[in-house]
């Protein structure tokens, strides 16, 4: 695409999101890249895969919990995504922290490097593979867990299990503190999610309610801030 066209598209995107690109994911079936308001967002199927939304969460959870204040060496994003949650902590807080990346989907990874520039991040380890399988190998400690594991709009069932909560509490340092983002699309996950609330409560430490609205979506972030406990 030349500049004059680059340029019209740039300028468009503030009316309403231009469609740059999509891509089947083999994990989610359909991935979209958009321009909106001058910037790139990763969508999936009725949900905000980065950036976009997805960002305005975590900025709000964050500084509920004044995470810019924290001294924190290193964090652990389950979901990476297209890296929302990095760009907060290395851009906007300018924090200098190691980051490491969790990431089932390859095509995820690669429209990250190519429209979000993930390199950027000279300490940051991405591993490829299933969150639970992270979790459950994991042998280290994070002051950071961020837990943003979707496929659609659903957070699949086995992170909300007793095996996966139980390892994060191993993984969260004795300090550390732990956002869990879940999309409230229907009463049966807002059902879920008291559930989820308890098992948090008894698995990972004392878990606040952290709610979050913007336009039409809700979302609910359960934190588990151990200098709280």
């Amino acid at each position: 695409m030349n500049q004059t066209a680059n340029l019209l598209r740039f300028f468009a995107s503030f009316l309403a999101p231009v469609k740059v690109e999509e891509r089947a994911g083999v994990v989610t079936p359909r991935l979209e890249i958009y321009l909106s308001k001058g910037q790139y967002v990763l969508d999936a199927v009725r949900v905000n895969y980065s950036f976009g939304g997805l960002a305005t969460v975590f900025r709000e959870a964050f500084a509920q919990f004044e995470v810019e204040a924290r001294e924190i060496a290193n964090a652990l994003i389950l979901g990476f995504g297209a890296g929302s949650v990095a760009s907060i902590l290395c851009e906007e807080y300018k924090k200098a922290v190691h980051l490491t990346g969790v990431e089932k989907d390859p095509v995820v990874i690669d429209l990250a490097k190519e429209y979000f520039r993930i390199d950027q991040y000279k300490d940051l380890s991405l591993h490829l593979e299933d969150a639970g399988a992270f979790v459950e190998r994991c042998d280290q400690q994070f002051d950071l867990v961020v837990v943003d594991v979707f496929v659609g709009v659903e957070v699949p069932r086995q992170f909300k299990e007793e095996k996966f909560l139980s390892g994060l509490g191993r993984l969260l340092a004795p300090e550390g503190i732990c956002f869990f983002n879940v999309a409230i699309h229907n009463e049966e996950v807002r059902t879920d999610c008291q559930n989820l609330f308890k098992k948090m409560e008894l698995l990972v430490g004392k878990t606040e309610f952290c709610p979050i609205s913007f336009g039409r979506t809700e979302n609910w972030v359960f934190v588990c801030d151990r200098r709280r406990s």
